[in-house]
């Protein structure tokens, strides 16, 4: 009888040790679904190579999926995610306002949502618990500014817009429009979206410089980084009387800036945003709602010219 009791006593010790080691090993791993409404854009590649290897730090089981520029492919994507049953969603929409009844429906199913780099409308009731990126106000702001000191407060301008109708594209708008209010010596005398497309960057920006010959435009501001060609081609062409704003800081931008084709950007480094949105949406479902920033986690905007670029490395590209 003591030998049966001395057995199952040491079973029972193995067993829970076993489980103690099983259950270490194979730890459910939050699962979390990003939906970025198109990963083919540049800007895209380091902040998904941060959310990665952030992920796999904090033992996340990352989802990332493209929406590829279409709204119903997002919300199609989120409502997958819902049904998946995921720990949380993180979306970055084309659309602020279409992208609203289906994070209502997360909502409605109990998954936590967070905006990352692009903004989704929260005044009709959808709940989004934070937006990690830059405040494109702001963003917009700054480009006034650099633009007002390029042209000493006064001059014609041309302006190439993002995808229109997303949050970046209409905050960035609104805080250059409001900045050029107290410079009434600028004016914009065309603009034309891009859709944050290079070639289609290019092609608007010869439009602009065939519309407006020598003397006659002062410069060209870019909502995105996709004017850099077309600052190239005004060079190659003899249009040094153009001076280029851009917005976000990769590789051909600074090396732009050093050759003095580009007067400056706003640099808004990717790869903080993707980082930080893993370390957000992780604190909040380890309980630690108040370590995440609300409503806006927003990150540093610093202004890139000849006169600093030296010492900046670029946000992303080669």
């Amino acid at each position: 009888m003591m030998r049966l009791q001395r057995r199952l006593v040491l079973g029972g010790l193995a067993a829970a040790g076993l489980l103690g080691v099983t259950g270490k090993a194979f730890a459910a791993k939050r699962r979390i679904g990003f939906m970025i409404w198109n990963t083919s854009v540049p800007f895209y590649s380091n902040l998904i190579k941060l959310a990665k290897e952030t992920a796999a730090a904090n033992n996340v089981s990352l989802d990332i999926q493209s929406g590829n520029g279409d709204l119903s492919a997002q919300i199609s994507i989120v409502e997958q995610f819902i049904a998946q049953q995921v720990d949380m969603i993180l979306i970055a929409p084309s659309d602020p306002r279409g992208i609203v009844p289906v994070i209502r429906q997360a909502n409605a199913a109990n998954v936590p949502v967070m905006a990352v780099n692009t903004k989704a409308d929260t005044s009709t009731g959808a709940k989004v618990i934070t937006y990690v990126g830059v405040d494109d106000y702001v963003f917009g702001q700054r480009q006034g500014d650099l633009l007002a000191q390029a042209l000493g407060g006064k001059g014609k301008i041309a302006y190439i817009l993002g995808k229109l109708g997303t949050s970046a594209q209409l905050a960035r708008e609104a805080g250059l429009m409001d900045t050029l209010k107290k410079y009434p010596g600028i004016t914009i005398v065309g603009r034309q979206a891009a859709d944050w497309d290079n070639a289609k960057a290019l092609g608007i920006t010869q439009d602009f410089l065939s519309r407006y010959p020598q003397g006659t435009l002062d410069a060209i501001i870019d909502q995105g980084p996709e004017g850099v060609n077309g600052a190239s081609f005004a060079a190659r062409s003899g249009r040094t009387d153009v001076k280029f704003i851009m917005g976000d800081y990769p590789a051909d931008v600074r090396n732009a800036i050093i050759q003095g084709t580009v007067y400056g950007t706003v640099d808004q480094d990717p790869a903080p945003q993707g980082k930080y949105a893993i370390i957000d949406a992780v604190a909040w479902l380890d309980g630690k709602q108040s370590q995440v920033p609300q409503p806006d986690h927003y990150l540093p905007l610093p202004i890139i010219t000849k006169a600093n670029v030296a010492s900046m490395p670029a946000a992303w590209g080669g």
